[in-house]
């Protein structure tokens, strides 16, 4: 059986709403970072109450540092579940193309091929409309899938509590 007949291609409804999910999740990451790095590199506002003119150098320390925080947080993801924690609550997961969790060489080549499909306003993910088997740029470019799991893919989903009977 075939990863398709297994389990379809995730529809991108889906994966824009995973990855808006992650996006909340790594927003409050980048909060934190951005605390830490404050306290340790110094006060954000002079005493003049002026905006700091910036190295641009600085800018793209900072934003190197965020970028790194999301190739750790797809990679970890996508290593141990195949799943990041948007993936998990819209039922979809990352795949290679024998339908298995990837290993640490496809998950980064995913990620860097992503990073290239979605730079031009996220034209990559839009190639799913497309292609005919509704895959994004990056997926055809990495080798990998993104698929839905079903309506209960979870164990504890799929558990009638109604027929439980409570201890007296």
């Amino acid at each position: 059986m075939t990863v398709e007949q297994e389990y379809p291609t995730a529809s991108l409804r889906r994966r824009l709403a995973a990855q808006t999910y992650d996006f909340f999740l790594l927003f409050a990451l980048w909060a934190v970072t951005g605390s830490i790095l404050l306290m340790v590199f110094g006060d954000s506002a002079p005493e003049d109450r002026r905006l700091p003119e910036q190295a641009p150098l600085s800018t793209l320390w900072v934003q190197l540092i965020c970028y790194v925080e999301i190739f750790l947080f797809y990679f970890y993801f996508w290593l141990v579940k195949g799943q990041s924690l948007g993936m998990q609550v819209w039922k979809i997961r990352a795949v290679n193309n024998e339908g298995e969790i990837m290993g640490a060489k496809d998950a980064a080549k995913r990620f860097l091929c992503a990073t290239i499909s979605m730079m031009p306003l996220g034209i990559g993910m839009f190639w799913a409309l497309i292609n005919k088997q509704h895959l994004a740029l990056h997926d055809v470019w990495s080798g990998t899938k993104v698929v839905y799991l079903g309506q209960k893919p979870y164990p504890s989903e799929k558990l009638d509590r109604r027929d439980e009977v409570l201890p007296e």
